[in-house]
């Protein structure tokens, strides 16, 4: 279900052992437009000393009651590094967090973004001791953005402004950014537009304005938002059928199960078979992911564990290749589903009777 962000800010946060704050907003990565962490007023100050909570450690909201429950005790959030409200976060300050709180990490070298130039680009990594390999992959270090820095930001079409930003639309499976709204009430009185961050042409966060690849007649000519109607998989689209902006990619996480210690890369026809330009994190717990955006159609791909060549266990189909094996099968948008950008491979649970690695089938 997509809901408001704004709607959510004053939510109670709720530790294991009481109430330790309230949400003063939330942060999401500018490349992904994932939200991260939620941003928490413990009220220990005049002003309130902020905390960042990673969904990591977020359980089911209560939706109804505006409550957020979190595995954790009020004693460790009172304990851990805070951060200024109106400042980046940076990924020095990430790790400190991660460190203190036993998170695991979410960028791990294995998050990636599709380059201008045709390669592949980690969204996420250490800067200072991922190495860079042969293949062109270079490592990026960008700071979280707030959804204060978003809250009023102009926003320009390809002719002119059309309005400026009011709040966002989030995936409430997923915690993923679906939509900006956009108030366009110096141009159009009461009317109320959405426009997706798959649009954008380019963001100046120091002048506070958003391009998006849409023309201001387009925009008015769209179909009308109601901010107190909840977003339909129909109007969702109508809109891209007028503004001609289908949903073309998604993001595809890629897991492998397989003890910690491993070297885990995934290769296909996405990135010419390069057995070292996509790396897994460890997320903990036996599990290795990668996240990569993905235009839509059909691949094949394995896994390389350890310099061993291995098909995805949760793929439910293989194919021949030339090597007297089988590559894995996976299709992205073959079915549009219009609640989930982020396609996720079924989660298998290790057993003391499974192999080390998962079994391949067939490769």
């Amino acid at each position: 279900m997509n809901r408001s962000l704004n709607n959510w800010i004053d939510c109670t946060v709720r530790a294991t052992d009481g109430d330790v704050g309230t949400v003063s907003q939330f942060y999401f990565d500018d490349l992904t437009w994932s939200i991260r962490y939620l941003a928490v007023n413990t009220g220990e100050s005049q002003s309130g000393r902020n905390v960042l909570i990673s969904l990591a450690a977020l359980g089911k909201p209560d939706w109804k009651r505006r409550v957020f429950p979190v595995n954790l005790t009020r004693e460790q959030v009172r304990n851990s590094p805070s951060t200024e409200a109106d400042e980046p976060v940076s990924r020095t300050h990430e790790i400190d967090l991660h460190d203190y709180f036993a998170w695991p990490i979410y960028w791990g070298g294995g998050f990636y973004v599709p380059s201008p130039f045709g390669m592949a680009f980690p969204a996420f990594g250490y800067a200072a001791t991922t190495e860079t390999p042969a293949s062109g992959v270079h490592t990026l270090d960008p700071h979280l953005r707030s959804t204060r820095d978003l809250t009023g930001c102009r926003v320009h079409a390809t002719d002119g402004s059309i309005g400026h930003l009011e709040d966002c639309l989030f995936d409430d499976a997923a915690w993923v950014v679906r939509y900006f709204v956009v108030n366009t009430r110096n141009w159009l009185p009461d009317r109320m537009v959405i426009v997706s961050p798959q649009w954008i042409r380019a963001v100046n966060w120091t002048e506070r304005t958003v391009f998006v690849d849409v023309t201001r007649q387009a925009v008015e000519k769209s179909p009308r938002y109601d901010p107190s109607k909840a977003l339909s998989a129909d109007y969702e689209g109508k809109l891209r059928d007028h503004l001609q902006k289908p949903m073309v990619s998604e993001w595809v996480m890629f897991k492998f199960h397989a003890p910690p210690g491993m070297d885990v890369h995934v290769a296909g026809t996405f990135n010419d078979w390069n057995p070292t330009s996509i790396k897994l994190g460890h997320s903990g717990k036996g599990t290795y992911t990668a996240v990569v955006l993905l235009p839509y159609g059909r691949y094949e791909y394995k896994f390389i564990v350890n310099g061993q060549w291995r098909n995805g266990p949760d793929s439910h189909e293989q194919v021949p290749n030339p090597y007297g094996t089988t590559n894995s099968v996976l299709i992205v948008g073959h079915v549009v589903d219009h609640n989930a950008h982020l396609h996720t491979f079924p989660r298998k649970t290790l057993t003391p009777n499974q192999p080390a690695l998962t079994k391949p089938i067939g490769g």
